[in-house]
C-alpha cells in the first residue's frame, strides 16, 4: 500500500513508514542532508564512492556515527552489506558484526541483504535509484535489510531474506515491510530485453511495465511489493514510499541523474530494545 512516509528534520534528515511507525520500529530512510561531507557528496553520505571524486573515510565514517546517533547508537554499532546486486542474504548478530564495514573489517564477500534478531545491532543497506526494502517481524523481533536494483528484484532477494528470517524464528505471516524512496516509474527507463527477462518470470509483472517507444518505464517499488506478496506478505502490511530519487535530488542522490560523481545514501533498521 503506498503511504506518506514520515519527514523527520533532527540530528540528519530521514523519512520513516507510518506502518514501521506503528509497530515502534527503529528504522529510518536517510536523505542526502544531515552530514559532513563536501560537494558532490554533500552532505550525509554513506560510501567512499566509485568516481573520479572520492569521499574521506573519515567523514564516511562520521555520517555513519550522526545517522547512528538518531538511535542512540554510534558507527560502532552499524552492521554494512558489501553490495554488488547478488541475492545473498547473511545472518548478523556476532561480534564481527558489530561496526562491520565502518569500524571494523566489512565483508570479503558480496552481501546485498542482513537478517538479525540482535538488539542494539543496526542493519545497513546503501542506494542511489535502487530499493531498499526493510523488513520486520513482531512476534519475534527479527528484523532485515535488502539492497534491491532490478537485478537484486529478478533473483528476488527480499524474498531470500524472508526465507532467511522464517529460518531464525521469524513468523511469515507476521512479517511487515517497508520499501522505500528510489528511482520512479516515471524515470526509469529500461530496454526491452528487460522487460522480456520479468515476463519470462511472470507474465504478470508486464503490469509493472509502461510502453515509451521502444523502451519502458519500470515501476520498481511495485515490482518490489510484488515480490513481497509472493513471498508471503500481504498487501496490507507492506508500506511503499513512492517517492523518486531521480525526481527529487535536492534530497536524494541519484544514479541517473549524476551517475559515479555523487555520494549514497543509506537506510537502517534494528530490533526492538
Amino acid at each position: 500500500m503506498h503511504e506518506e512516509f514520515v519527514l523527520h528534520d533532527k540530528t540528519a534528515v530521514y523519512y520513516t513508514s507510518p506502518l514501521f511507525d506503528s509497530f515502534s520500529v527503529p528504522h529510518a530512510f536517510f536523505t542526502r542532508h544531515g552530514g559532513v561531507s563536501d560537494p558532490p557528496f554533500d552532505t550525509l553520505n554513506f560510501a567512499v564512492g566509485l568516481g573520479d571524486n572520492r569521499d574521506s573515510e573519515e567523514k564516511v565514517r562520521r555520517n555513519h556515527d550522526i545517522a547512528a546517533s538518531v538511535f542512540g547508537l554510534t558507527g560502532a554499532s552499524v552492521c554494512r552489506t558489501w553490495q554488488t546486486h547478488s541475492d545473498t542474504v547473511e545472518l548478523a548478530g556476532g561480534i564481527e558484526d558489530f561496526g562491520r564495514g565502518v569500524t571494523a573489517p566489512a565483508y570479503d564477500h558480496p552481501v546485498d541483504g542482513l537478517v538479525t534478531a540482535t538488539r542494539g545491532l543496526l542493519l545497513s543497506v546503501r542506494t542511489a535509484d535502487c530499493v531498499p526494502v526493510l523488513l520486520y517481524d513482531p512476534s519475534s523481533n527479527i528484523c532485515a535489510a535488502v539492497h534491491s536494483g532490478w537485478r537484486g528484484t529478478y533473483k528476488r532477494i527480499s524474498s531470500v531474506a524472508i526465507d532467511k528470517m522464517v529460518a531464525a524464528g521469524a513468523s511469515r505471516g507476521s512479517i511487515i515491510a517497508a520499501v522505500g524512496p528510489c528511482a520512479g516509474v516515471c524515470c526509469y527507463e529500461v530496454g526491452a530485453e528487460l522487460y522480456e527477462s520479468f515476463t519470462a518470470l511472470s507474465h504478470d509483472y508486464s503490469r509493472f511495465f509502461v510502453p515509451v517507444g521502444e523502451k519502458y518505464r519500470l515501476d520498481l517499488s511495485g515490482l518490489n511489493a510484488a515480490v513481497l506478496s509472493e513471498s508471503g506478505v500481504s498487501g496490507g502490511r507492506i508500506s511503499e514510499c513512492r517517492i523518486c530519487t531521480c525526481c527529487n535530488t535536492d534530497m536524494f542522490f541519484s544514479h541517473r541523474v549524476s551517475g559515479n560523481d555523487r555520494g549514497t545514501m543509506a537506510s537502517f533498521i534494528k530490533a526492538r530494545e
